[in-house]
């Protein structure tokens, strides 16, 4: 799926999204991520910020393995709620590693540039990657 380029440019500024996953038994899961958004394809990293289990198990994770349809929603509020806009992204994920090494250095490189902060923590091994099947766009303009 092609995205236009005022899509990508509201994907490009925004730092935060919620990421939706359904677990075993149809209950959702939501959890805010850092994303970066390469190749039409969404990647948030399963990176080393302090978790409580290894992030091969986090709950997003296992969710994915039993079920690869998912949300991210990307929104941005403003006290004008003329500029009031969220991008709804349905998409099948997958967990993408180190054995993709080309894929991941760039998208290492792309989260680095968009979060300095991964300069002083790992990025991790893992990103959940997402390919898009719809997009929503709305705005209240």
């Amino acid at each position: 799926m092609k995205l236009d380029q005022k899509t990508k440019a509201l994907i490009k500024r925004a730092k935060v999204a919620r990421l939706a996953t359904v677990d075993q038994k149809s209950h959702p899961y939501v959890v805010p991520v850092v994303f970066v958004f390469h190749e039409n394809s969404f990647f948030i990293p399963l990176d080393e910020k302090t978790k409580t289990v290894n992030p091969r198990k986090l709950k997003r994770v296992k969710n994915i393995e039993k079920n690869p349809n998912v949300t991210l929603l990307i929104d941005k509020y403003q006290n004008d709620w003329k500029k009031l806009f969220f991008l709804m992204i349905h998409g099948k994920a997958t967990l993408t590693d180190a054995k993709n090494s080309k894929i991941m250095d760039k998208v290492h490189k792309l989260l680095i540039l968009k979060y300095p902060q991964y300069k002083k923590i790992g990025i991790g091994n893992f990103c959940i990657k997402i390919n898009p099947t719809k997009v929503t766009f709305w705005n209240n303009s």
